[in-house]
């Protein structure tokens, strides 16, 4: 009698990511269907695979062509073997990974392929994810509250000459009271992002949606641009950015999306009710264009995006807050307290916030989000 797949997993969550030890492995992949799994949250309606089981296991499958020699699952920087089932399907079970967003793709033959039966995400290109859940998770989650709609809302841009796409976050009762006006927060993404993907992979629509439920932060208009701007002519560069980025985007973003925004919306169209800020290279715009229009924002954040230094804010009145936030397994963690306390004795507001046990991923950016709104917009 042929022997059967036997996995046997430790569970035990550490920050490598997976832990598992396995016997002989047989030509035919066999598990226990014991009635504890069900499939992850980014399944489509007609799939089923990956599956989380009770105990933490995650179970992969993919229907690679009969003529494949080797099929892999790649996620978190790890590589897994895919073996057959009796239906001719491959399969992989591997132990919790560390909490999270993560990235995974099949190969085949040394060719990446998406899940088909994933939602599709924007990093870098097209990518499937999986969500690993975490302890502190409820923050994000959609739940029994009023909702705020997210728009997407095009506007034309001299700066590029073609028409371009943002996002706008407007609150659950923005509809209900015509004449009341909001402050605007302009949130930026990261390098490895578009305009969509603070909705689409940082919840951030429910966390407003449960902290303005909570009477924790003030409700607020969120318009989320796309980081990448360029001006006819331009050849990008690192990171496909044009050679004038930043100031390609501050361009885009004072003298068309503000005045649009304002035009369309009901904002209070004043520096004391905008701020500005984003993760990563959003963080890096928050700095590089925020610092140098305080005319137009009095709040500020970056999120795994560096820090401000006092002598880069020529009017420090203006700036109510600057509030910067890592990972605390990123190297530039231990900087962000520094910095902080440096603009405190300089006479400007900082908070400084380590999200724990994290790196430069969406845990990090759920969380600085969740800290930094109820922060804003409270005189």
């Amino acid at each position: 009698m042929p022997n059967k797949l036997i996995i046997i997993m430790l569970f035990a969550l550490t920050s490598g990511g997976f832990c598992f030890a396995q016997a002989n492995q047989a030509d035919t992949f066999s598990i226990e269907n014991d009635g504890l799994w069900e499939k992850t949250s980014f399944v489509h309606r007609l799939s089923q695979f990956p599956k989380a089981h009770k105990d933490g296991r995650f179970w992969f499958q993919f229907n690679a062509p009969s003529t494949a020699k080797s099929v892999k699952l790649e996620i978190g920087g790890q590589s897994y073997d895919m073996q057959k089932d009796a239906q001719g399907i491959y399969n992989v079970v591997i132990q919790h990974p560390a909490p999270g967003f993560k990235i995974y793709s099949f190969n085949v033959d040394g060719t990446n392929f998406i899940d088909p039966g994933a939602t599709p995400f924007y990093s870098n290109g097209i990518v499937s994810m999986l969500e690993v859940p975490f302890a502190d998770n409820d923050f994000y989650q959609m739940k029994d509250v009023p909702h705020g709609d997210v728009r997407e809302h095009w506007f034309y841009s001299k700066v590029e000459g073609k028409y371009r796409r943002c996002f706008v976050y407007t609150p659950a009762e923005y509809e209900k009271n015509p004449t009341k006006r909001y402050p605007v927060l302009y949130l930026q993404h990261g390098a490895g992002e578009d305009e969509s993907e603070w909705t689409h992979s940082g919840h951030m629509n429910n966390i407003l949606d449960n902290l303005i439920a909570e009477d924790k932060v003030t409700p607020m208009i969120v318009v989320m641009n796309n980081d990448f701007v360029y001006k006819p002519g331009d050849v990008p560069g690192r990171m496909a950015l044009a050679p004038d980025w930043a100031n390609n985007f501050g361009q885009m973003l004072i003298n068309e999306s503000i005045p649009d925004i304002d035009k369309y919306y009901r904002t209070i169209p004043d520096r004391e009710h905008r701020a500005l800020a984003g993760l990563s290279l959003g963080g890096m715009i928050t700095n590089q264009v925020g610092m140098k229009n305080i005319d137009l924002f009095s709040y500020y954040g970056l999120f795994s995006g560096g820090t401000v230094a006092p002598a880069s804010i020529n009017d420090k009145e203006k700036v109510k807050l600057v509030f910067m936030s890592y990972g605390s397994r990123e190297r530039a963690a231990e900087s962000t307290k520094t910095a902080a306390d440096a603009l405190n004795a300089a006479g400007v507001k900082s908070v400084s916030y380590i999200s724990p046990d994290t790196a430069h991923d969406w845990i990090t950016w759920r969380r600085s989000f969740y800290q930094f709104a109820p922060l804003i917009f409270q005189d």
